[in-house]
């Protein structure tokens, strides 16, 4: 239970998708949702711990003096995040079911056992092997501005390169939240090089990760990360469906489409109308044998929907 008017309190919050459907399909989408995350973070006075986005649920842990203190940061976010998602498929609706669950750690035993389960999402799913080495844990980004690529050097950077960190900072100073519709014409010029130096500088930008008050509960960041490979944490407190590796079957579908249905944007499948979307819904199957229930929630379809058949 919370304790009402007293000091503030570690949280894991955690929140299931409309449908099991998928949150995340580009790196576009990680990035405008961090930039979500953190300015609604920061303007809530909320000290982040831990953002780990999965493709089809969340984890987030926060420090909070009550639980009417969290519901305006994950309502800021929730429904920020629905209307980009929905902005660039097309589509509308929630993405995320409403309500999210919240388990408050009490000890440092407790809160070290939710920094485990949290920060080991991941690996646990089959996206990583240390949950430093994947990028969307932000582990990485405790030391280094840009763990992932090369070290920016303006003066051999590309014209529409030097436009991006430029607007980058704009929207940054200027507390707004990252938009699909602004970021996707920054990406498009770049080479790969610079994608990944652009996303390293955005993540770090915006990041709100409090990594001094993470690393307090283990001694420093090394014995912090040899923790989390050590130990896979276990949540009474929050009831989430587990199949190991289960999340690589999403990265196979990607795959896929772009290799041998040649989508060079993922997303142009997921506008298809749905049966056109059933149809290739069954041909990645066929193809590829990974489970029906994993190819439907990528595609966003009801997979015992009946067919429509008019006589």
């Amino acid at each position: 239970m919370w304790r009402e008017h007293q000091q503030e309190q570690i949280v894991h919050l955690y929140q299931n998708t409309v449908g099991g459907f998928l949150l995340f399909y580009s790196v576009i989408d990680f990035l405008v949702f961090f930039s979500l995350v953190c300015t609604a973070a920061r303007r809530n006075h909320l000290r982040l711990l831990a953002v780990i986005p999965m493709f089809d649920h969340l984890h987030l842990l926060i420090e909070a003096r009550s639980r009417e203190s969290v519901a305006p940061f994950v309502d800021v976010y929730t429904s920020g995040y629905s209307k980009a998602l929905n902005h660039s498929l097309g589509s509308s609706g929630a993405v995320s079911n409403p309500g999210f669950g919240c388990a408050i750690k009490s000890g440092e035993k407790a809160i070290r056992t939710a920094c485990s389960y949290a920060y080991n999402n991941p690996g646990e799913k089959g996206l990583c092997h240390r949950a430093e080495a994947y990028r969307w844990t932000f582990l990485a980004y405790a030391q280094s501005a840009n763990p992932f690529s090369e070290k920016i050097v303006l003066s051999r950077a590309s014209a529409p390169f030097r436009r991006a960190l430029k607007m980058i900072d704009y929207w940054r100073n200027a507390g707004l939240p990252l938009r699909h519709q602004w970021l996707e014409p920054l990406f498009l010029p770049l080479q790969k090089k610079e994608r990944e130096q652009l996303t390293d500088y955005i993540i770090t930008a915006y990041n709100a990760l409090d990594y001094q008050r993470l690393i307090s509960f283990y001694g420093d960041h090394t014995k912090m990360c040899l923790s989390f490979f050590s130990n896979q944490g276990s949540e009474y407190d929050i009831r989430e469906s587990f199949i190991p590796g289960s999340h690589r079957q999403y990265l196979e579908i990607a795959s896929f489409l772009r290799k041998i249905c040649h989508y060079a944007n993922v997303k142009d499948a997921l506008r298809l109308p749905e049966q056109e979307r059933r149809t290739l819904a069954d041909n990645v199957i066929s193809g590829t044998r990974i489970p029906p229930r994993f190819v439907y929630k990528y595609l966003r379809l009801v997979e015992d929907k009946p067919l429509d058949i008019k006589h």
